[in-house]
């Protein structure tokens, strides 16, 4: 009996350690899990912006030409006028609508950028947004990497 002294402590020290690497194991994926849940919800939160902005422009389609606009550095977009207390020209409205659009949208999504831009009678409006929060400099879109921007576009026809 005398040469099993200590063995049941090593049973359960290795126990220990095959349960911490377990949680361990469980936190990990906990933490992937929220992260993948915010990058979903920064998607819903960018297509439903981009769905606003169509609305927009379909509400004022003769006002189209005026909303486009390249605003991939992420400025803050400021309306010269209040445009619902006095009469605005195109340029100012379409600005007014933009800025409140816009500068609502950077309370949502992290170092968001877009652009609108035509075809013809077609806009594509493009919306691209840091989704792993890395800061980088540069707007550059890389499906293939989850740590790139990401982006959202929509094209509408207006006639």
């Amino acid at each position: 009996m005398s040469g099993y002294k200590g063995f049941t402590l090593i049973e359960v020290l290795i126990a220990l350690i095959i349960v911490a690497v377990g949680v361990l194991g469980h936190a990990k994926m906990q933490a992937k899990s929220m992260d993948m849940a915010q990058r979903a919800s920064f998607t819903q939160t960018a297509n439903i912006a981009l769905t606003d902005l169509a609305q927009r422009l379909r509400a004022n389609a003769d006002l189209a030409p005026s909303f486009i606009r390249d605003n991939l550095s992420g400025n803050v977009i400021v309306a010269t006028k209040n445009c619902s207390l006095v009469t605005c020209s195109d340029s100012e409205f379409a600005t007014a609508e933009l800025a409140e659009w816009f500068n609502h949208l950077r309370g949502s999504l992290p170092s968001p950028s877009f652009s609108v831009v035509n075809n013809g009678s077609v806009y594509t409006l493009t919306l691209i947004w840091d989704a792993a929060k890395t800061g980088a400099s540069s707007a550059v879109c890389d499906a293939g990497n989850p740590n790139s921007y990401q982006c959202g576009s929509l094209s509408i026809w207006i006639p």
